[in-house]
């Protein structure tokens, strides 16, 4: 068991925690015109966090030229949900006993690097050929020697856990909505088993670009959703605090079979109609109900508009919810805010967990599902005072 004590996020839904929340609860959209080029893109809109100004507002300016666009989502919002950067200091922890567990989606090489490195390479004498010979001495200067450290999946975590003096177990994973809950299960086991007293936990991502967008096209997810760009962040601890009404009874991970010969080759194909999510969310809520959390009546759910994948989500939910004999209420964020990638599992553990507090239930359900079949479901409960 532990307990949500911080929450921090940046969404096109809005800036910080706040923001997001009154952006969700006045029904408002996240989506937008997309800034960057978009030529032969079937969808031209896209899930920006509004007014994000990383030099003004990190804690670190000189380290901002060192963070790719999903590093700085995730370091702010990690300083918001440990309350400022001083949380060590201030919450008077031991940085050896606070871990950091994070997903983050795969940044690329950026767009004006690439461009600039092919306009060096041209042939004088013939401008519209590349030279290969000429890509290797001065196309590559047009690179910048700092991107391939931008590029590392774990760089976001380096960069939060740095930020906020956490010196604690760390792990970092790679790309999914999914990974974000499997980043929570191993803050929630950390947490357990005594490695550690306090867990930050995050997720981040940034679909936005367009080397990303072309490959959401490629893979399906655009046909029900838009790219987005986002990140959240959860303070754990192993025991509640005044200001900690939301525990983590039970979190689940799972693995579908491919419904084709190569696992992940298209976002909608992932489907086995529902059998191992159902073994999933049953187990989960099973756990749950043995720690004493209540029916749930709030689900934020793993819906992508994705007609396959949908359906067997729908079903899935519809079999435990009917056996467990409630009929709660089904959100998605995805609508409103886009595909954020790895961000996701986090930010609706976020949601969900503020919805709790404001009172809009006592008992949450939240799943998360990546391309190549990988499930995640956690369920949190709010605490009486």
């Amino acid at each position: 068991m532990s307990f949500i004590v911080g929450v921090g996020v940046a969404s096109p839904l809005g800036l910080g925690l706040e923001a997001s929340m009154e952006g969700w609860l006045s029904g408002a959209s996240g989506l937008a015109e997309n800034p960057l080029p978009h030529e032969g893109l079937s969808d031209h809109l896209a899930g920006i966090v509004p007014g994000f100004r990383p030099r003004k507002q990190l804690p670190d300016r000189k380290a901002v030229k060192l963070m790719s666009r999903e590093a700085q989502l995730l370091v702010h919002a990690a300083v918001e949900a440990c309350g400022g950067t001083d949380v060590i200091e201030r919450l008077e922890l031991e940085a050896q006993r606070v871990g950091a567990f994070a997903a983050a989606g795969y940044e690329v090489t950026p767009l004006d690097e690439v461009l600039e490195m092919f306009r060096r390479s041209r042939e004088p004498e013939e401008p519209t050929k590349l030279s290969l010979e000429r890509l290797f001495t001065v196309g590559r200067d047009g690179y910048n020697p700092l991107s391939p450290l931008k590029t590392l999946p774990n760089m976001a975590l380096f960069h939060a856990a740095t930020a906020l003096g956490l010196r604690g177990p760390h792990l970092a994973l790679g790309s999914s909505p999914a990974a974000g809950l499997a980043a929570l299960s191993g803050a929630h086991d950390a947490l357990a088993d005594d490695l550690c007293d306090h867990a930050l936990v995050g997720g981040t991502d940034a679909q936005v670009e367009l080397y990303r967008i072309h490959y959401l096209e490629e893979a399906g997810v655009l046909a029900g959703s838009s790219p987005a760009e986002g990140a959240a962040a959860l303070l754990l601890a192993a025991a509640p605090d005044a200001e900690s009404p939301v525990r983590i009874v039970a979190v689940g991970l799972a693995q579908e079979p491919p419904a084709g010969p190569v696992p992940g080759d298209h976002y909608s194909s992932v489907s086995d109609r529902g059998e191992t999510r159902t073994g999933l969310y049953t187990r989960v809520l099973e756990e749950a109900w043995d720690g004493g959390a209540p029916p749930v009546d709030l689900v934020v759910a793993d819906l992508w508009g994705l007609p396959t994948r949908d359906a067997a989500e729908r079903s899935a939910l519809a079999t435990v919810l009917s056996h467990a004999g409630t009929d709660a209420p089904i959100l998605s964020t995805r609508p409103r805010t886009g595909h954020m990638g790895a961000a996701h599992g986090v930010f609706d553990v976020a949601l969900a967990c503020e919805l709790l507090r404001r009172g809009d239930g006592q008992c949450a359900l939240v799943t998360a599902g990546g391309s190549a079949g990988d499930l995640g479901a956690v369920v949190l409960h709010k605490v009486s005072a």
